[in-house]
């Protein structure tokens, strides 16, 4: 772990000009100039624990008896993309995000989606592209998405729970910057885009809507 701005280099072998190999320790360095501000793994898992924060449990969604191991991680992501100056709509809480999870991966951090050509992985259903936005790389067309607040992490890295729901959150927050002019910037419009901007976006919306509304009403 380290903190943003700084990576871990893993510990290797140097042969130095005379030919003698040493071994160098694994150590953190200063992320030198070239490399674009952004969240490393390392810097994930730094931020989150050495967060001091203590979160409470959020509501269980219906017909579900796992995912509150995942309410400290959802309701730390939100309040730090939001301390970063990511904006939200004004009504989400993390129990929207929660409601999310349980459509996208029924809270199984080794899900894999089933749709044919889609790359979607993890409790959110991060794909290949969202990483490629995320990370602030041009698509084939030489335009940038996302310039601020990136996160660079390998594909691999998607399994992971935490740097899972840390992109899940920070693609919510892309996703309502990206609603199309002429329509209400609420948390409705975020989750539909979130999925897709097509009438299976609307039920994908109102699925995730109608599990936050019958968890809200157990508290």
């Amino acid at each position: 772990m380290c903190p943003p701005g700084y990576h871990v280099v893993h510990g290797h072998e140097r042969i130095c000009h005379s030919g003698t190999k040493t071994w160098v320790d694994a150590h953190i360095r200063r992320n030198p100039g070239k490399i674009r501000p952004g969240l490393l793994k390392e810097n994930i898992y730094h931020l989150y624990w050495n967060s001091k924060n203590k979160y409470p449990p959020l509501p269980q969604i219906e017909n579900f008896k796992t995912g509150s191991e995942y309410d400290a991680a959802i309701q730390f992501w939100l309040a730090y993309w939001k301390s970063q100056g990511v904006k939200f709509p004004e009504d989400l809480e993390p129990l929207h995000i929660k409601a999310l999870m349980s459509v996208e991966s029924s809270f199984n951090p080794n899900a894999k989606t089933k749709v044919k050509g889609s790359t979607a992985e993890g409790l959110m259903q991060i794909t290949d592209q969202s990483l490629r936005v995320l990370g602030g790389f041009p698509n084939k067309d030489d335009w940038i998405e996302a310039r601020d607040h990136l996160i660079h992490v390998e594909k691999s890295d998607k399994m992971d729970a935490l740097v899972n729901i840390a992109l899940g959150v920070r693609l919510l927050g892309h996703k309502y910057s990206m609603i199309p002019k002429g329509h209400p910037k609420n948390v409705r419009n975020t989750l539909k885009a979130y999925n897709q901007w097509n009438e299976k976006g609307d039920a994908y919306a109102d699925e995730v809507l109608a599990r936050f509304k019958r968890a809200n009403r157990k508290k």
